[in-house]
């Protein structure tokens, strides 16, 4: 009896693990030709960088759905809050935030169960108000306009789906 016991250990742990993993939505991030957008930093380091950044939140974002959904979202451009202004001798370039410069995003998402598509859409985002409203993202994080943007988009769009998921746990 003990040796089925040490044996059953193990596969309750692999169960656990396996349905852990199938307990989350399935977030896709694809970026369509991100060389166009408008705005994504100077550097090519600086561009990679803003986009793995943007992938990673929105597919954070994607955690809070309804186990079992699946989420694709193509982002077709991103323009960072601010612009990047030459200062100093040196003329390096700092992004400077003003009231007009304001962060904004175009993509289309679709959201789908079990290979059946629940809804699909197109969508602008931007926040004219963000120097001025909270916001709860770290103030170190050079992405914290546009991340507080993502978030407040993906909590108005995918309300019933949030609340539902909230239920289950």
């Amino acid at each position: 009896m003990k040796l089925e016991t040490k044996q059953a250990v193990p596969m309750l742990v692999l169960s656990a693990l396996l349905f852990a993993g199938a307990a989350q939505a399935h977030v896709e991030v694809r970026f369509v030709e991100p060389q166009k957008f408008s705005d994504v930093g100077q550097s090519t380091m600086d561009r990679e960088r803003v986009l793995q950044d943007v992938q990673a939140h929105l597919r954070s974002l994607g955690d809070r759905l309804l186990p079992g959904r699946d989420l694709v979202i193509e982002v077709s451009d991103v323009n960072l809050a601010g612009e990047l202004e030459p200062h100093g001798r040196s003329m390096d370039m700092l992004r400077v935030m003003r009231n007009v410069t304001i962060p904004s995003m175009e993509l289309r998402y679709t959201l789908s169960e079990g290979g059946k598509e629940l809804r699909s859409a197109k969508a602008r985002l931007q926040d004219m108000s963000y120097l001025d409203s909270f916001n709860r993202v770290d103030a170190n994080d050079s992405l914290r306009y546009e991340k507080k943007m993502m978030d407040d988009w993906f909590a108005k769009e995918f309300a019933a789906e949030i609340a539902a998921g909230k239920q289950l746990k």
